[in-house]
């Protein structure tokens, strides 16, 4: 049982308690339980706007009029706002069940301080110290505008390992849900075959635009993620790697395999069909032999 379900349960026992309790105190009235208990549920209603919670039930509790004990109708709507108050904090501590959500976030660029802001705001909801990227694909305008994101995250949980989906749109809007759930058992390896969320964030992050958008030729560049690692080899000249500054370089071991992450770089037209440009980048690579990647 979750701690939310637990707080449920506490709230319709000491409600009902509290209620047959006063029913022995107030002044006669047919059905006073259930008339007390329908208080305590409209002061445990909120409404999501925006990301917060509005305790609509409890502001609409003043707005009855009992004329028959009143007052005691009223004490069930304050201990149904407590409770509202308690499942507000209760995500703090249960990390069992991840609630669906929507926040209003508005534009985004990879060359400024929105980026950022974004993946704070989806690190602060997604609050794990452990989070691994399944699969990514997010477009950009020319000017590193962002126009659209799927992020299908692995997050660790005590009990069991979490697949939540992250979107957003041109609408500003930032969404999370929960797709998945795996035990300890069936999840770990493959768990831990993907490559750190953060690992990734800063292969988009760190090298400068400028080194994506001279590749692609393109009013849209559509970036893949596969959070898996693979074994690359040189197969043509749209192969790079990101190197220890950040740039772009001409992936050199030609006989080799490289153990590594990939983006998949590819251009898009305004119809949002393929430009037939398409990159293959490497980072987060394991390589023994040499560190001085060569520039373009």
């Amino acid at each position: 049982m979750t701690v939310q379900l637990y707080v449920w349960l506490g709230f319709f026992v000491i409600s009902t308690l509290l209620g047959l309790r006063l029913n022995q105190l107030k002044e006669p009235e047919p059905n006073f339980l259930i008339k007390f208990l329908f208080f305590s549920l409209l002061g445990i209603v909120s409404f999501p706007i925006g990301g917060f919670h509005i305790p609509i039930g409890f502001l609409m509790s003043f707005l009855f009029f009992p004329k028959r004990n009143s007052r005691y109708k009223w004490y069930g709507a304050l201990v149904g706002f407590f409770f509202f108050i308690v499942l507000l904090f209760v995500p703090l501590f249960d990390q069992s069940e991840f609630r669906a959500e929507s926040q209003q976030i508005g534009t985004v660029s990879i060359q400024d301080e929105t980026f950022d802001e974004m993946t704070d705001n989806i690190l602060r909801r997604i609050n794990s110290e452990s989070i691994k990227l399944d699969r990514s694909k997010m477009i950009f305008s020319e000017d590193g505008e962002l126009r659209s994101l799927e992020y299908l995250l692995m997050v660790e949980r005590a009990n069991s390992y979490q697949q939540i989906r992250i979107n957003y749109d041109e609408s500003g809007e930032l969404t999370y849900r929960q797709v998945d759930e795996l035990n300890k058992d069936s999840g770990s390896a493959f768990f831990e075959k993907l490559v750190d969320f953060e690992h990734m964030l800063d292969a988009i992050r760190k090298p400068a635009w400028s080194e994506f958008k001279t590749q692609v030729d393109a009013p849209f560049l559509q970036f893949s993620f596969d959070g898996l690692y693979d074994m690359y080899t040189f197969e043509n000249e749209s192969m790079l790697m990101i190197n220890r500054d950040n740039r772009l370089v001409k992936f050199w071991l030609q006989r080799e395999p490289v153990l590594a992450n990939s983006i998949q770089l590819s251009g898009l037209s305004q119809q949002g069909r393929t430009t037939g440009e398409k990159y293959t980048i490497l980072y987060n690579y394991s390589i023994h032999q040499r560190e001085d990647l060569t520039d373009l």
